[in-house]
């Protein structure tokens, strides 16, 4: 069976009240029981994670299956009903939400939410704690973003407070308190585990909580009784770090996967015919993939070469290599169906105008390297960026890494090897809103997750400026703006947004976000 969903824009229904790497991977797939034997055994829900967990710390996670897993272990404030077309919100840690101004918004949280240990109940105290905890500089959040134009969180009762902004904030609704930026921990135990911590939560209060992790091969997560907020269908989660997305395709027809996202590429084969029993779903996504050029670097550090390189690539090449028709080229990084989608590039495939780029530069036989992850989709567009530079000129190596090593590659506090990437394909995740696809190329980004070390005031002006227009249109037109200096910039060559394919065995209802994000606490049998 095969569904399709569509993006549609975010709503505040429900807002008020309650009802408001591939060796790797191969390792993990075998000796594993098939399906039928795993439900037998006591309802256990198997899925793919496109890589390994490496920080569960809300204010310092770094990936999407972080995020995934924080999802199940977390009781967040406010989550994304699954199912509805749209990207709804309605409270789930909270009871009730009230918007009484702008930069006033009063809250209430449910009693009983007990955590893990000796921590006791999740109180309006936490929450202050945990969002000022985000928004404090002094911690270097990631993440501070979210919390842009938070002045103080008021606490008002045991389990009541106000959310107090210096100015009015678009995305609280759509990419904070529904996100991972909402999550409310206790201080006691962050203070307990120094102030910060990675993948061993010192305090859990979601549906689920750590039973065992092997690194690398898989994550088990078991359903906890403390949980009162909904009811969970599967006693054990087990996830496994599968970097390949082909690979994932073989694990599930083999009959060791319930659930995984496909490769691109494969979404016509499974829309036109999924595996017997199984459910394929499509998804618009948000996500951005894109290829970034390091601009400190010293044979890109001339504008003209870098966007010779931009004139020498042809993103419908690219996407077309990779994904076989299943994509389409982006003009930008903010996605059809959000505020700010761009609707043209400034600088497409002129491989004459490169090569004359180039000469200008006095630049002759450049040799520069791809870093990318290890999948097929990777190497195919690597290969074809590769064949086309070649023809400017440009000899392009392609470096292959597993993601581990993949994403410290631009992190300054990982070491020096952000000094020797060049050029690096990347794709991002994204929340409901223009903003989390824009906030990553700000000057205090850089080093962290600016790996293109672009830097541009007027872009970080209009960032800051865009999070507090409530107008659309003005909105609109700064995000558009935004895009169009990085591309100027040289430092982009804007590919596509990724569309999602998931598969889902027989006997499961998956539970999705329209952009294809599964809420796997909230997966049902049967």
């Amino acid at each position: 069976m095969t569904k399709t969903a569509t993006m549609s824009s975010f709503t505040r229904r429900g807002l008020l009240g309650a009802g408001l790497a591939a060796g790797a991977a191969g390792l993990a797939l075998r000796g594993l029981p098939a399906l039928a034997e795993v439900s037998a055994e006591g309802g256990t829900l198997r899925a793919r994670l496109y890589a390994d967990i490496s920080n569960l710390d809300p204010a310092y996670w770094t990936s999407a299956s972080d995020a995934l897993v924080m999802e199940t272990l977390y009781a967040y404030a406010m989550e994304f009903e699954a199912g509805t077309g749209a990207f709804d919100v309605r409270p789930l840690a909270l009871k009730s939400v009230t918007v009484r101004d702008d930069t006033h918004i009063d809250f209430e949280l449910n009693a009983g939410i007990l955590y893990s240990g000796d921590y006791g109940e999740m109180t309006a105290e936490d929450a202050k704690f945990s969002w000022e905890r985000i928004a404090d500089p002094a911690n270097d959040s990631p993440y501070a973003a979210d919390w842009a134009q938070l002045d103080h969180v008021e606490v008002t009762g045991t389990h009541t407070g106000t959310i107090v902004l210096k100015k009015p904030f678009a995305p609280l609704f759509t990419s904070t308190l529904p996100a991972t930026s909402g999550i409310i921990l206790p201080r006691a135990a962050i203070e307990a585990a120094g102030g910060r911590f990675t993948t061993s939560p010192p305090v859990t209060s979601g549906p689920y909580r750590i039973r065992d992790w092997q690194p690398r091969t898989r994550l088990v997560l078991e359903r906890n009784p403390d949980f009162k907020l909904f009811e969970v269908d599967f006693e054990t989660i087990e996830l496994l770090p599968i970097e390949d997305p082909k690979t994932a395709e073989l694990g599930f027809e083999a009959g060791d996967l319930d659930h995984a996202q496909t490769s691109i590429s494969s979404i016509p084969r499974y829309a036109a015919s999924a595996p017997r029993g199984a459910t394929f779903e499509e998804f618009t996504a948000l996500n951005y993939y894109w290829m970034g050029m390091n601009e400190a670097n010293e044979a890109l550090a001339d504008q003209r070469v870098r966007r010779a390189i931009q004139h020498g690539i042809s993103r419908e090449a690219v996407v077309e290599a990779a994904y076989l028709g299943a994509a389409q080229p982006a003009a930008g990084i903010i996605a059809p169906g959000l505020i700010g989608n761009r609707a043209e590039n400034t600088y497409n495939y002129d491989p004459d105008a490169a090569r004359a780029l180039l000469a200008e530069a006095g630049v002759a036989d450049l040799q520069v390297s791809l870093a990318i992850q290890q999948t097929a989709e990777d190497l195919a567009a690597a290969q074809i960026i590769q064949a086309m530079l070649a023809d400017i000129g440009v000899t392009v190596r392609i470096d292959q890494h597993e993601s581990g090593s993949f994403w410290s590659l631009g992190v300054e506090a990982d070491g020096d090897s952000w000094k020797d990437l060049q050029l690096f394909l990347f794709s991002f995740a994204m929340q409901p809103d223009p903003s989390w696809a824009t906030m990553w190329f700000t000057g205090d980004q850089v080093g962290v997750w600016n790996w293109q070390r672009f830097s541009n005031a007027e872009f970080d002006q209009l960032n800051a400026d865009a999070v507090v227009e409530m107008d659309p249109e003005k909105r609109h037109a700064m995000y558009v703006r935004m895009q169009e200096l990085l591309e100027e910039s040289g430092d982009v060559v804007y590919l596509t947004y990724e569309p999602v394919g998931t598969l889902t065995g027989a006997g499961i209802a998956s539970a999705m976000r329209p952009d294809g994000w599964p809420i796997l606490a909230r997966f049902k049998r049967g």
